[in-house]
């Protein structure tokens, strides 16, 4: 394995040493001219612009060349004379720079910075003040400018998707895409080391230019995921100089945290460097109330309590972009950080049984953490061939985590003292590597062809524990029947092509995409082995069409696929806490997803109407059952079901009401069905239960965003998410408003935003799990309203590189979630 990431790597540095232009020598004695092009309006670089230069004595062309993506260009070899520089990009003016001499005391000429005017015509009024769309739609993705979601600045991503269509957040932090938690996320298009979940609430909101919603995506990203992908942008800046952005944020139950970009860039070269720390803090309430049925007798457990939960993380990251010419670029991104969830909990315990038994009543401290170091390398390189567009890209990726998790519950009777404990570990380190092609041929005016080719390698070790209290010694003793090593070693090499184009308003994108994929599980101690060596295909379609009056249809189809995790095969018991324990199943089948999308956007000056119908097949779908393990104790397995299917359709409207208040609603709505059986064990006998479910749920979200001048911003934010049916019981649905108030100072240097989360307390729920011999009922209700605020200053008037990022986004594949 390591032998094909060096050749890789020497492939690679073979690959940039061929492409990249390297100067002769001789051209000491010949002159340089060299300088940057801008537009004029935006401050941004124009890739892509034509330099010419022509002789003066002459007027004939003698040299010329484009910008790069950081509007630089430079022409070398000239000879000695006086010239003529225009400057000249499609929908700009033409610049022209007179009486240019190159001499011997005066070889290397710098024209500085020239700025290019879009061409426009002139009209009687201007719009002064407007934010940006809050979403465009491309032909496979959903682009959302998460720029005013001001309600988020103190938050993480989490925050920010509570006020994005297709998502929904509940009280916890759990995300879903579509009613599904088995979704990709990507930074930056490129895979992250974190599962979804820690990923999302690593990332400062304030840290975020975009987030794109794959939901029916192409060939070319990797199809892991029942629901698609959530790919997070961060901003970025491409402004000469040095320049950045810091943000520090304070609030209620110990909620702290800042983060800072600083950006420098010098002709070719751009350096950055990031950091960022965060603590949240939830502190509330919570009840529940279980029963488990053995033999005829019925054990109660009722309990009320407190409970506080604390994540804490901070990272760094770091890299730069080198164009060493137009051509060709490479850059260097690195990424590390710490987090640890940690959970408090005391509890007031009462247990009982029926038939009638003696009452007990105790206290119960439960602790838990989760956390560790994580590590993540890339080393990009792209070749841009004389045609635009025409490229060749590579990508090196290495992810590494360190993960840690301790559970611990321990009982005290009403005297105060330990009658039972437990402590359950679980660890191991992942290490991941990936490496990635992608070739991008244009044909004809507005059609391309892009193949690939990506290896996956996935190699980890998980370790888990169990020690137990002794009463008679008072100490805890190590439990060897349950200590579990467990090996894990998977590979994935997939090959890809699609092809898109234009035909007037029509648009169309097809795809094929083939995986094999091996994998390997071994438990140590009994050597037990699982084995996966499969081939896969994956197809994909896309098609748009446009209409005279802004009307835009879109249709789409793709299958995706959802490999089961890891430790959702491991064959052993596993103690999650004192009253939960787990067991995988090693014969577990991956699900196939079947996803079709049809979709419809009218634009009407300033304002967006979109409609999209969707409906989702999964076959082998994969359920966590729970089961009676012992009496108070439950158990959670996985089982290949049957199939489920998902009917829904979302609205969303963006409408300006007045040129100071801007309001985004929506909706969506969906039918869900499950069909299928799975096997269990009760009273020592292997049943059969039906496990068909449906539930037709819906969700909803109104954002207010009112202008007060140019420096003032209100938004006010509520959602509503109705109560759904899970695997084998319910959730009530839920309700929260949010508020915030951002004022910005000295030319927008300066802002400060006053943040309320939960306006009106309304942000609590409760879930109901049953089956047979089992009923468990959950109330959870955090201490609400949190108040946060948030200043951020600009450095020498830093401004995110908005210009290029959507068009970035095409150039990368997407991350795996498990094998």
């Amino acid at each position: 394995m390591f032998k094909k990431i060096l050749f890789i790597v020497l492939l690679t540095g073979v690959y940039g040493f061929l492409f990249a232009k390297n100067e002769n020598p001789s051209e000491a004695t010949k002159g340089i001219l060299k300088g940057y092009v801008f537009e004029e309006n935006t401050d941004q670089p124009l890739e892509y612009a034509t330099v010419s230069l022509i002789n003066k004595t002459n007027n004939q062309l003698v040299n010329g060349t484009i910008t790069d993506n950081a509007g630089f260009y430079k022409i070398r070899n000239l000879e000695f004379g006086t010239y003529r520089v225009e400057i000249t990009f499609i929908g700009y003016s033409t610049k022209s720079i007179d009486n240019i001499v190159i001499t011997r005391n005066n070889r290397e000429v710098d024209l500085g910075l020239t700025n290019l005017s879009p061409m426009v015509k002139e009209i009687e009024e201007a719009v002064v003040v407007a934010d940006r769309p809050t979403m465009t739609y491309k032909i496979d993705k959903k682009v959302i400018n998460v720029s005013q979601q001001h309600t988020s600045a103190s938050g993480t991503a989490v925050e920010i998707l509570e006020t994005i269509p297709s998502i929904t957040v509940d009280i916890e932090g759990n995300v879903s895409l579509r009613g599904s938690e088995s979704f990709t996320v990507l930074i930056d298009n490129k895979p992250t080391v974190l599962d979804p979940s820690d990923a999302l609430s690593q990332i400062p909101a304030s840290a975020i230019e975009n987030i794109e919603v794959i939901t029916n995506p192409s060939a070319k990203y990797d199809p892991d995921g029942t629901s698609g992908i959530i790919n997070i942008i961060t901003k970025k800046n491409k402004l000469q100089g040095f320049n950045g952005i810091v943000n520090l944020n304070t609030g209620m139950y110990g909620r702290y945290g800042g983060d800072f970009l600083i950006n420098w860039r010098k002709e070719r070269l751009n350096i950055f460097f990031g950091a960022d720390f965060n603590n949240r803090n939830m502190e509330g309430e919570r009840d529940s109330e279980n029963r488990t049925t053995i033999n005829d007798t019925t054990s109660y457990i009722i309990s009320d309590g407190d409970f506080e939960r604390g994540r804490l993380s901070y990272g760094f990251r770091g890299g730069l972009d080198w164009t060493l010419n137009p051509r060709n670029t490479m850059n260097f991104e690195a990424r590390a950080g710490y987090r640890d969830r940690k959970s408090d909990n005391l509890t007031d315990y009462q247990e009982y049984t029926n038939p009638v038994t003696e009452s007990f009543n105790y206290l119960s401290e439960e602790t838990s953490s989760r956390g560790g170091w994580y590590y993540n390398y890339s080393l990009g390189y792209t070749h841009k061939f004389l045609k635009k567009g025409h490229q060749l890209y590579t990508l090196l990726n290495y992810r590494m985590s360190d993960s840690e998790e301790e559970s611990i519950n321990e009982l005290f009777d009403i005297s105060g003292i330990l009658t039972s404990g437990q402590k359950s570990y679980e660890s191991g380190p992942s290490n991941d590597y990936r490496v990635q092609m992608d070739y991008t041929l244009p044909l004809r005016e507005n059609d391309k062809l892009e193949a690939g080719y990506i290896m996956r390698i996935d190699v980890s070790d998980e370790l888990s524990e169990l020690e137990e209290y002794n009463s008679l010694t008072l100490q805890y003793d190590y439990q060897d029947d349950f200590r579990y090593d467990v090996d894990h070693y998977s590979e994935i090499h997939a090959i890809y092509t699609t092809y898109s184009g234009e035909m007037g308003s029509f648009g169309y994108q097809g795809g094929l995409r083939g995986e094999y994929t091996y994998r390997d599980i071994t438990l140590t101690e009994t050597n037990e082995t699982s084995l996966v060596d499969r081939f896969d295909i994956f197809p994909t379609i896309h098609f748009s069409y446009n209409t005279p009056k802004e009307n835009q249809f879109m249709a789409s189809y793709s299958r995706r696929i959802r490999r089961p995790r890891s430790w959702y095969l491991e064959p052993f018991i596993t103690w999650s806490d004192a009253y939960n324990v787990r067991q995988g199943n090693p014969d577990l089948l991956p699900q196939y997803i079947d996803s079709y999308e049809l979709s419809h956007i009218l634009k009407f000056g300033r304002n967006t109407f979109s409609v999209d119908g969707y409906y989702r097949i999964t076959n082998n779908k994969i359920e966590r059952i729970r089961s009676v393990y012992q009496e108070n104790v439950f158990l959670s397995t996985f089982e290949n079901v049957g199939k489920d299917y998902s009917l829904g359709l979302e609205l969303m409207l963006g409408l300006d009401i007045t040129k100071w208040w801007h309001v985004d609603l929506m909706g969506n709505i969906y039918d869900y069905r499950v069909e299928g059986t799975f096997e269990y064990e009760s009273d020592g006998e292997t049943k059969i239960a039906d496990f068909s479910e449906n539930s037709f749920n819906w969700n909803s979200r109104l954002n207010n965003t009112i202008r007060l001048g140019k420096s003032t911003r209100v938004q006010l934010n509520g959602m509503y998410n109705s109560p759904t049916v899970s695997a084998q019981g319910e959730r009530d649905g839920f309700f929260m408003t949010n508020l915030a108030v951002r004022q910005s100072f000295y030319n927008n240097k300066l802002a400060a935003t006053l943040q309320v989360r939960d306006l009106l307390g309304t942000i609590s729920h409760s879930s109901t799990y049953e089956g047979d011999g089992f009923y468990s009922y959950y109330n959870f209700q955090p201490n609400t309203p949190l108040v946060t605020l948030t200043f951020s200053l600009k450095l020498n008037n830093y401004k995110p590189d908005r210009r290029n990022r959507n068009q970035e986004s095409d150039d990368m594949g997407e991350g795996e979630e498990g094998f």
